[in-house]
């Protein structure tokens, strides 16, 4: 595999300084050094700075019609990059120190036209000269072989040139690594008045991208590239203010994107590299990730359109890998990991512990059907969530029979608060997302609402359902979001769902929680929180009071009073759905009876 290296403005690295830091960087990780004989570094210094040239631009070569299952591909490994980079802490959080775009967009427009980022006007002038970028990638493209793999890195103006020929490129020949550094591509004042390159990122041809800037470099600007081109992913680093290409490449981060494809020989022993390192027991929030994932492979069998469900897998592999790779780096080192969980490792989804009674698999079920398992991924699957919830019993050791009354309570519930015939339709989720009831959403640090308007919501539904605090889940697996914070959020609700007695909830997404738990406890003949009418009638109590001290001075359409007002309405609803279904206190349903018309 040959290294290929785009240069910048001057003379075209002829003393090839480039390769030097980046071997300087390799050493410093302990890796093998790049030799010459693998590198191929075309020079065009003459061409952008010769007037009058004349060359035929050469024609697109990426020419997939539909690359949308390679795009999910691309994505995955992007996220394996970002993995790997996050977690050896070479990189920063990307960002000009939170300068406004606005900021940021005046430095790069003063650049263009001012001395010494001269930088800027050649890159310019190689974007506004058609006839200049044909005959600068005609140079390039002499140089590259017609098939087989490179790894591809352009700096500068060759970060420009580089993303140029992305769709230039031989038909044969594959980018296994994409590298971009001190890139000024981001800078929307460059593409203006001119075509911009790159219109359609080439998913198939290429596997990763990522793009290392220092943010006191004034050529980058503290601007990344994801924000113009999509394939991008941005990583911010130090170490190189001055913009020099051998001061990107010695830098750690990309010395190991560039060893990991140049020196070893496949992906697998990175990803799945510690089956022979940790022992860990599966514990709880562990075996609550694996029913999330059981039940989200559950949902995708019961989704019907298949382009709604192919997206919905691969964002689910996306997470799954995230979850395996995060286990692996809080595991240590010198034990072995579970069995469980070596078999995730290996792509292979393993059969479900049997360590949750009837009761605890009702609660966690009911928690499943109202959690978004995909987050940050919004997808919607219409009735497949509930679809999924039979099969997800038998899994657990129950009749399916079992998963069906489950299935049966939570639709129930749901019917209850909206009364649109299209139950878990995109209109249904708006309304009950209008009224403050939503998927759960299980981020990095707990739980929040997922279309919530307020903060407020999202503040109750953690108060109420998961007591994060120090030492607890905040500080644990938790911290690494995705499965894992949906397998803590998961466990946690549930728990505080059996728990019984505990603070009034004031939101609304809870308390149909609980009441769906309720009833599918009772439909399947275990006892159910015999508390939760009482903290019905207090939230009820509450909200009024709150409704009544802000009627008196608020405006009449006060966002708080409407949301206020919301949760009312679904707190009465769910009152009259226990009163129902039988699910109040037995002395007022003796009350009830003996009030009722003869």
């Amino acid at each position: 595999m040959k290294l290929v290296f785009l240069h910048g403005v001057g003379d075209g690295n002829a003393d090839q300084e480039w390769l030097a830091g980046l071997n300087r960087g390799l050493s410093r990780i302990d890796a093998p050094s790049i030799s010459p004989e693998d590198v191929i570094a075309p020079r065009y210094a003459s061409l952008l700075n010769t007037d009058g040239i004349k060359s035929k631009h050469p024609g697109v070569t990426y020419k997939v019609k539909n690359d949308h299952d390679a795009r999910r591909a691309f994505e995955r490994r992007q996220a394996r990059v970002q993995r790997m980079l996050r977690r050896t802490g070479d990189v920063r959080a990307f960002g000009l120190n939170g300068f406004p775009d606005v900021v940021v967009e005046s430095i790069q427009t003063v650049g263009i036209n001012v001395a010494p980022l001269t930088v800027m006007k050649q890159v310019k002038r190689y974007l506004s000269n058609e006839e200049l970028r044909g005959a600068v990638l005609g140079n390039i493209l002499d140089d590259l072989p017609t098939s087989g793999e490179i790894v591809l890195i352009g700096h500068s103006l060759g970060s420009v040139i580089a993303i140029d020929l992305l769709d230039h490129l031989p038909e044969k020949l594959h980018v296994k690594r994409f590298i971009t550094v001190g890139s000024p591509a981001g800078s929307d004042p460059l593409h203006r008045g001119s075509d911009r390159i790159l219109k359609r990122s080439p998913y198939a041809r290429v596997d990763d991208w990522s793009n290392f800037l220092d943010a006191r470099d004034p050529v980058t600007a503290g601007r990344g590239l994801a924000r113009i081109f999509p394939g991008a992913q941005d990583f911010q680093i130090g170490g190189a203010p001055k913009h020099y290409a051998h001061l990107y490449l010695r830098h750690p981060a990309v010395a190991r994107l560039i060893t990991e494809v140049m020196h070893v020989d496949s992906e697998q022993q990175t990803d799945i590299s510690a089956e022979n390192s940790v022992v860990l027991r599966l514990g709880d929030q562990e075996a609550g990730s694996l029913l999330a994932l059981a039940y989200a492979n559950n949902v995708a069998g019961h989704i019907s359109d298949r382009d709604t469900k192919d997206r919905y897998e691969d964002a689910l592999n996306v997470l799954q890998d995230n979850f395996v790779q995060g286990l692996l780096a809080l595991s240590g080192e010198g034990r072995q990991l579970p069995p469980e969980l070596v078999e995730l490792s290996k792509d292979r989804v393993p059969p479900l512990p049997r360590r949750w009674d009837l009761t605890e698999a009702v609660t966690q079920a009911v928690v499943l059907a109202f959690t978004n398992v995909l987050d940050p991924y919004e997808i919607e699957v219409g009735e497949a969530r509930v679809n999924a919830v039979p099969n997800l019993f038998v899994e657990l050791g129950f009749r399916s029979g079992v998963g069906d009354k489950v299935k049966a309570a939570v639709t129930e519930v749901t019917e209850c608060l909206n009364s649109d015939k299209g139950l878990f339709s995109t209109k249904t989720r708006v309304m009950m997302a209008a009224a403050g009831v939503a998927l759960l959403a299980a981020g990095p640090i707990g739980l929040a609402v997922a279309g919530s308007a307020t903060a407020v919501g999202a503040a109750a539904i953690t108060s109420s359902l998961a007591a994060f605090g120090p030492g607890g889940m905040v500080g644990g697996l938790a911290m690494l979001g995705g499965l894992a914070s949906t397998g803590a959020v998961v466990t946690t609700a549930a728990a505080t769902v059996r728990g019984g007695a505990g603070p009034v909830s004031l939101d609304p997404t809870s308390m149909a929680i609980q009441v769906a738990t309720a009833h599918a406890l009772k439909q399947v003949g275990e006892p159910h929180d015999a508390d939760l009418w009482s903290r019905l009638t207090l939230a009820e109590s509450q909200i009024s009071a709150q409704l009544n001290r802000l009627s008196a001075f608020s405006d009449e359409r006060a966002s708080t009073k409407l949301q206020l007002a919301s949760t009312l309405v679904v707190v009465e609803k769910l009152m009259q759905f226990m009163r129902d279904h039988s699910l109040v206190p037995v002395e007022l349903e003796a009350i009830q009876a003996a009030m009722a018309p003869n």
